[in-house]
């Protein structure tokens, strides 16, 4: 993810960590892409965090979040100190377009919220890449 916004590696996150969990969906494809939710919901219960609220917009891939209800109602959630911060399950799905990137850091900055995702690992030089699955 370019821009300022730091993504928490899922291992420095603590089991019982209150998080919303958001997902952006593209609206082609229908119920074939809630596969993604399901599997990241699987993933914060395994890590132990609760997922105090689940928000999922279906949208083109590519438009502004800010556009969307669902991501108003995840920020709001933090800002309201029901969860700690927010876990996709990607981070693309919090923002494609530099603007959507800008305003996520801003909103971070802000607020002190945590951005992760369940399968991602931190590098030492603090460039977050995916983990892929065993399975």
């Amino acid at each position: 993810m370019s821009g300022s916004a730091r993504q928490t590696a899922p291992h420095e996150v603590a089991p019982g960590t209150r998080l919303v969990l958001y997902a952006c969906l593209p609206a082609t494809l229908g119920e074939a892409a809630d596969h993604s939710v399901a599997s990241a919901r699987r993933r914060l219960a395994d890590a132990g965090w609760e997922a105090v609220e689940t928000y999922v917009d279906r949208a083109a891939p590519f438009e502004s979040r800010a556009l969307y209800e669902g991501w108003h109602n995840a920020r709001t959630a933090v800002e309201q100190g029901k969860a700690t911060g927010i876990v996709t399950p990607l981070l693309v799905m919090l923002g494609h377009l530099e603007g959507d990137r800008a305003n996520l850091a801003a909103w971070q900055a802000r607020t002190g919220a945590l951005i992760t995702t369940p399968s991602a690992v931190v590098d030492a030089s603090g460039t977050t890449v995916p983990r892929r699955s065993a399975a």
